[in-house]
């Protein structure tokens, strides 16, 4: 009757969870990539709790290179929610930490099937209500984007949904995945905004714009009107505070229609204040709320439908791929003794935008992400490259520009 539930899993087996891989003496970074779009491709299993780590050494076996491949599903935990997870695994110093035996239980406990019927019915029960509650909420929306863009300065409004343009990775997913990843000097993005304003969001979706739209130009020309990315923002005001995903998103303008990276700052810059408040305006969990308005039945049916008849080909572009920023710890992290030199995040991908970027910082740099469907952009390498590349050249027309010739 209603809608999926958490659960504990009685019957709990680690060894369905945590994993190790051996790639050898010769294994490089590109087989370390090529093996975690390998283990990205595999859904995970809903039957068990939706999570894996896999282990992964290269190189020397006596002194290894080893990499932690974390998949968590995104209905568990958010950006925020992850890196404070990571960082409470991790530790601020080399020594390794003591392991407790009687910490480990072999079991955690069993559903509760009169609650799970409970919940269902009044989550039944409950819906004509709740219909009564989102309809005047949902009708006032554009009013309170209206009256967040005077509060903001009245700068230019958020983009709506629908109105991106369509590029070759705004297609169906297939399950096959591709992942690459850059690493960007924190003290020279904050060079940038220094010198131009702004902030480090605005930095990154300036030069993820600029790499996507040369990857595209290279490859048969990038649309005329600018690209649009959603931005997901936290609400979580504190990260004691329970429940799992705390976020909610913004639509922003990439600016890809100007090929000056000076001029694409500046237009990011002038509408990120407008696109925040009116984000802000929204109640983070609206959609979500209609989402419980339908069935359990009916909404699985209709995303299989949605699915298997390519709808995401047929009507128009919600938007054109995510770009996510998360605050990481600042301090050096250490994992079983050995430091933790990059934490490279990956977000998830939705049927229609087969490309997202996502990015942590820590100890000083920015780490960056690239994930995407390997049927539309097999080589998430050059968006990558051309990240790096981006931020370079801004930097150098903010020194020109700072000390003219």
């Amino acid at each position: 009757m209603g809608h999926p539930a958490w659960v504990e899993d009685f019957d709990f087996d680690i060894t369905r969870h945590v994993h190790r891989i051996t790639l050898g003496p010769d294994g490089s970074e590109d087989d370390l990539l090529a093996t975690c779009g390998g283990l990205a491709s595999t859904p995970l299993d809903r039957s068990h709790p939706l999570w894996q780590v896999w282990i992964i050494e290269r190189g020397d076996p006596a002194t290894p290179a080893v990499t932690a491949f974390c998949r968590v599903h995104h209905a568990l935990i958010d950006g925020m929610l992850g890196a404070e997870m990571l960082a409470t695994l991790a530790a601020t110093d080399a020594s390794t930490p003591t392991q407790d035996p009687e910490l480990v239980r072999t079991h955690v406990g069993r559903a509760n099937t009169v609650q799970l019927i409970a919940g269902g019915a009044r989550d039944l029960i409950g819906r004509p209500l709740a219909f009564l509650r989102l309809l005047p909420e949902t009708l006032s929306v554009p009013m309170a984007m209206k009256r967040a863009r005077g509060r903001s300065g009245g700068g230019p409004s958020m983009p709506a949904p629908f109105t991106a343009p369509r590029t070759l990775f705004n297609r169906s997913l297939t399950p096959h995945r591709a992942v690459a990843t850059v690493t960007l000097d924190l003290g020279a993005v904050k060079q940038v905004t220094a010198r131009l304003g702004g902030t480090v969001n605005d930095v990154l979706l300036t030069v993820v714009g600029g790499a996507v739209r040369s990857y595209l130009e290279d490859r048969g020309g990038a649309p005329t009107s600018s690209m649009v990315a959603i931005v997901p923002m936290s609400t979580r005001a504190d990260l004691a505070t329970g429940g799992a995903n705390q976020v909610s998103a913004m639509f922003a303008s990439l600016a890809t229609d100007l090929p000056d990276p000076l001029d694409r700052h500046h237009r990011i810059v002038s509408a990120s204040a407008t696109a925040k408040e009116q984000a802000g305006s929204i109640r983070p969990t609206l959609l979500d709320n209609w989402g419980r308005m339908s069935p359990r039945g009916l909404l699985d049916v209709g995303m299989r439908l949605y699915e298997a008849l390519r709808l995401a080909d047929v009507h128009p572009v919600i938007y054109n791929l995510i770009i996510s920023n998360v605050p990481g710890p600042r301090k050096p992290l250490y994992f079983l003794g050995a430091r933790i030199t990059h934490m490279h995040p990956f977000g998830p991908l939705l049927h229609g935008a087969g490309l997202s970027v996502t990015g942590v910082s820590i100890d000083g740099h920015i780490d960056l992400g690239v994930i995407s469907c390997e049927h539309l952009v097999p080589d998430p390498d050059v968006i990558a490259r051309g990240i790096g590349a981006g931020l370079e050249e801004l930097l150098e027309l903010t020194r020109e520009r700072e000390h003219p010739h």
